[in-house]
């Protein structure tokens, strides 16, 4: 299964070019993950900043969910975000609408915020997925993370080929019924 990214500079024909790519591979398709602005996350981890509607993506994403039934996922991926309480605060605030709007899936950058719990309290249906700039590289670093509610674990790309590595962190994974995925 694959998770594919939302390209939120599409044109029209781009879109419908996509949107009918993935209804012909939805069998192959986990979720399709787009990059969400909203406070505190005024830009992701590239630095890249949607200069028109910073909406349009997740507008476009929820769009593309309804017209395809594959699962969106919001991907805030700025690790530069402290990891405040009230960060975390004005996260959920602004989350809420997303959740209520559809949204099931998120990647959050901060094992801390997840920690507390606070995020699952409040959206109990939201599969919580790691970001794939915390280099995830041992079977330990999975199991932690499956321990503290993550549900989906991007491991480290360096990994591609540690077949040993590999077995243990699926062994990992298991145990906590999480989801592995290795950026390729």
């Amino acid at each position: 299964m694959f998770s594919v990214p939302i390209n939120p500079k599409f044109n029209y024909i781009q879109y419908n070019f996509f949107v009918d790519f993935l209804k012909k591979h939805k069998d192959y398709i986990y979720d399709l993950y787009f990059t969400c602005r909203m406070p505190p996350f005024h830009q992701d981890a590239m630095g890249d900043i949607i200069v028109d509607n910073p909406y349009a993506p997740i507008d476009a994403a929820l769009d593309i969910q309804a017209e395809t039934g594959i699962t969106v996922s919001a991907t805030f991926n700025n690790i530069n975000v402290r990891p405040t309480q009230d960060n975390l605060d004005l996260f959920i605030q602004n989350f809420r609408q997303l959740y209520e709007s559809g949204v099931r899936s998120a990647t959050i950058p901060h094992t801390h915020w997840i920690a507390t719990g606070q995020i699952q309290k409040e959206f109990p249906e939201l599969l919580i997925k790691n970001t794939i700039l915390r280099q995830v590289e041992t079977a330990k670093d999975v199991a932690n993370l499956g321990k503290e509610g993550f549900h989906y674990v991007n491991i480290h790309r360096d990994l591609m080929r540690d077949r040993d590595s590999l077995k243990r962190i699926r062994q990992a994974a298991d145990k906590y019924n999480m989801k592995v995925a290795l950026l390729a």
